[in-house]
């Protein structure tokens, strides 16, 4: 991949997703508790074309932007920089993998409104429908924020590898190096610490400045790289 596709692919990508995600906060609530399964299926239900659009923008753009990280390999060239991509790149595949998830979560939603709405009027195979579909849904739910917290936690390792590596190399790199630095312990800190003493949905909230910081990483070495002779 020349120099100029490599910075396409990175700044383009992660711009996608990060898009993506925006669209798939706002369509599930940006004040839903991560534990609040009703919430989460109805909302899911109302905007399941939203949900959509949002996975594929989600899948498609990680994709992109892997591909395009894996080809900034040797910019500082060492064992930090290797082991920051394959970090980085573990966490793409979880976050991936957890969007299928999010897409048997849409599918649910649209069955559980129209059990609910057969359970309110006192059918009683709706409400054991509505009753098995909360269980089922809580157990997908519980797995997409586990695999999601790895994910995170593994891009957060990932991230702060790049960044020492970059460090190393001193300037032109090293205001992406303590970018990189910053936005890694922001989201190692946030599994580690705030989803564990203070709350899931307190840590996912912090992850999005994380992945605000990746974006504008990703950006700003993309256009390095467009520019670059």
């Amino acid at each position: 991949m020349s120099t100029r596709g490599t910075g396409l692919t990175l700044s383009i990508g992660i711009l996608a997703a990060i898009v993506g995600y925006i669209l798939w906060q706002v369509t599930v609530g940006f004040n839903t508790k991560a534990d609040d399964i009703a919430t989460i299926l109805q909302n899911s239900a109302s905007g399941s074309t939203s949900i959509q659009i949002a996975l594929i923008l989600i899948a498609v753009g990680l994709v992109v932007h892997a591909a395009g990280l894996i080809n900034t390999r040797g910019t500082a060239a060492s064992t930090s920089e290797t082991l920051g991509i394959i970090c980085i790149i573990s966490a793409i595949v979880m976050w991936i993998a957890t969007s299928g998830l999010g897409a048997a979560l849409a599918e649910m939603g649209e069955k559980y409104v129209a059990a609910s709405a057969g359970a309110a009027a006192g059918d009683a195979a709706s409400v054991a429908a509505v009753g098995g579909m909360q269980i089922a849904a809580g157990f997908i739910q519980a797995t997409s924020v586990a695999s999601g917290n790895i994910g995170a936690l593994l891009a957060g390792i990932g991230w702060l590898f790049i960044g020492i590596a970059y460090l190393r190399k001193g300037a032109p790199l090293a205001l992406l190096g303590w970018l990189s630095v910053v936005q890694g312990l922001i989201l190692i800190v946030s599994i580690l610490i705030i989803s564990t003493a203070v709350s899931v949905d307190t840590a996912q909230q912090i992850n999005g400045i994380g992945f605000l910081l990746i974006t504008v990483w990703s950006v700003m070495r993309g256009i390095q790289l467009i520019n670059s002779k």
